[in-house]
C-alpha cells in the first residue's frame, strides 16, 4: 500500500511538473487576455514576459515597462504619475502613467497618440543599471534598488503585494 501511494505521490508530482511552457504558465498567472489590446491591456503583470527582446509575438518590444498604483493597497493604478528614468551614463528621461497606471518605453520614435498612452520612445537603449523616482501630485516616491537588467516592474513588483519573491506595487503614496 504504502508503494502505491509513493507512486501515486510521484505520479502526482511530474504531472504538475511536465508540459508546462513558459507561454502557458503566463497565461495561467494573467488569464487570456482575450479582449484586451493596447497600451491599457493586463495592468499589474509583466509587460516584458510578451513585449521583451526574448520574447514578444509580433508586438512592440520595451526596455521598460509597468504600472503605477497611488498606494499599495489600491486596486487600480494611477494615471498621470511621472516616472523619472536615470541610466548609469546620467541620461534622463521621463514617461508619463496613462489611464490604467501603465507605462512603456521602447528605443525609437513614438507617435504623438502613443505618448498620450503611457508610451516613450528614446533614441537608444539606457545603459543599466537605471534609477527611478516615482512622482504624482508633488508626492515622491524613489526606488530604493537599481534595475539591472530586468525591465518588467512586476518582476520584482508583484500586484500581490509586498513578501519574501517580491517588494509589492510600484507605488506613489504610503497608505493612511
Amino acid at each position: 500500500m504504502r508503494a502505491l501511494t509513493c507512486i501515486g505521490l510521484l505520479a502526482f508530482v511530474a504531472a504538475a511538473c511536465i508540459g508546462t511552457t513558459p507561454e502557458e504558465e503566463l497565461e495561467n498567472q494573467q488569464g487570456d487576455g482575450e479582449g484586451e489590446e493596447g497600451p491599457t491591456h493586463r495592468p499589474g503583470q509583466r509587460c516584458l514576459a510578451c513585449h521583451g527582446a526574448d520574447y514578444t509575438p509580433g508586438g512592440q518590444v520595451f526596455i521598460l515597462a509597468g504600472t503605477v498604483y497611488r498606494r499599495a493597497d489600491d486596486a487600480a493604478g494611477l494615471a498621470g504619475a511621472e516616472v523619472e528614468v536615470t541610466d548609469d551614463g546620467g541620461a534622463v528621461f521621463t514617461v508619463v502613467s496613462n489611464r490604467t497606471g501603465n507605462f512603456m518605453v521602447s528605443t525609437g520614435e513614438v507617435d504623438e497618440d502613443r505618448r498620450n498612452q503611457g508610451w516613450l520612445g528614446v533614441p537608444s537603449e539606457p545603459a543599466f543599471p537605471l534609477h527611478l523616482k516615482v512622482r504624482y501630485a508633488g508626492t515622491e516616491q524613489v526606488m530604493r534598488n537599481v534595475i539591472h537588467r530586468e525591465g518588467s516592474c512586476a518582476a520584482c513588483h508583484d500586484r500581490a503585494g509586498p513578501g519574501a519573491a517580491s517588494a509589492g506595487k510600484v507605488f506613489v503614496e504610503e497608505t493612511p
